[in-house]
């Protein structure tokens, strides 16, 4: 209900301390954008103020499009300090990157993030929550059809977000197939989110990390590739890279073959990593990690197995893992 949720956004914000509110000109929310950056060519270092002064730079990744709210020269190279949201923490920030003038698209190219709430409707139809909601952007090319937007929208004040297909249609942009996520303490939704050609056209697949939480002692973090087709999400492929389960343990240690029929096994933890290797013109996803095995009452491993697999393109989805 609004009310309640309302209520959790003003509790959130007192609980702010005030000196947070303190922040130098780089963390500061500007007045407005004057235009868009599209990141089509590829990802770009964001450099980042940090409180000490020093700065640190994150990648934003190919295909999203961030707000530009002033350009400059230094040096001979033009700049444009834009504002990207940063997934694993949840939290817009402002920084500076490398431009090309033909890289700058004017305002009216998409629309304001003030649109795309009211297009939600629900709750974000509430001045206080719209004020405190940010908005990812990404802009897919679908196999057929025009390009879509995809949009990350995170109230973190209200724990909740939503990843939202957008189709432009005269002049507006109605939402179409959405992902509803649920944040808490312990599970964090979706922590990052880029755009490869993993099909061999110029299609995108969106590729997120993505934390899970199924009980107490079972939880992790899947990377999920997705493609956008005729408005809708479609999976081709998930699998974990991080797996703990310690909701049970096996009484007698069983290592299962092939290796990777171990992961998500009780009294297991896996970890692990998702690379992407060329095949035949597309590039295919490579999962490699370790699985180790606990017994109750040992801290450490009692044994581990390692194993890396590559899951080709079978023409409708990636092979699984398992």
């Amino acid at each position: 209900m609004k009310i309640p949720r309302l209520i959790a956004l003003f509790v959130a914000l007192i609980a702010t301390p005030y000196a947070s509110a303190a922040r130098d000109s780089d963390h500061a929310r500007p007045a407005g954008p004057i235009g868009w950056l599209n990141l089509q060519s590829g990802a770009r270092g964001l450099s980042l103020a940090e409180h000490d002064t020093k700065r640190t730079v994150r990648q934003i990744p190919r295909g999203e499009v961030v707000p530009v709210f002033q350009t400059k020269e230094k040096r001979g190279v033009e700049l444009a300090r834009v504002r990207s949201l940063n997934l694993a923490k949840g939290k817009a920030e402002m920084g500076w990157l490398e431009i090309k003038p033909a890289d700058l698209e004017p305002l009216n190219t998409y629309p304001p993030d003030s649109e795309l709430l009211r297009s939600l409707g629900g709750t974000y139809l509430d001045d206080v929550t719209a004020a405190h909601t940010d908005i990812a952007r990404f802009l897919v090319r679908p196999a057929h059809g025009p390009p879509v937007l995809l949009c990350y929208v995170l109230t973190a004040a209200l724990s909740m977000a939503e990843l939202v297909i957008f189709t432009p249609s005269q002049r507006k942009v109605p939402p179409g197939d959405s992902i509803n996520i649920t944040l808490t303490d312990m599970q964090s939704g979706i922590i990052s989110l880029e755009l490869r050609k993993l099909l061999g056209d110029e299609s995108d697949c969106v590729i997120t990390k993505e934390t899970f939480r199924n009980q107490a002692q079972m939880d992790g973090t899947n990377m999920v590739i997705r493609t956008v087709a005729d408005g809708r999400f479609r999976v081709l492929w998930q699998a974990p890279i991080e797996f703990r389960n310690f909701s049970q343990y096996n009484s007698k240690i069983q290592i299962l073959q092939p290796p990777e029929r171990n992961v998500g096994a009780p009294g297991t933890r896996a970890t692990g990593e998702v690379t992407f290797r060329p095949n035949g013109g597309k590039e295919e996803p490579v999962w490699s990690g370790k699985v180790d095995f606990f017994v109750i009452g040992r801290e450490k491993p009692f044994d581990s197995v390692q194993f890396e697999k590559a899951c080709p393109w079978t023409g409708t989805e990636f092979a699984p893992l398992q």
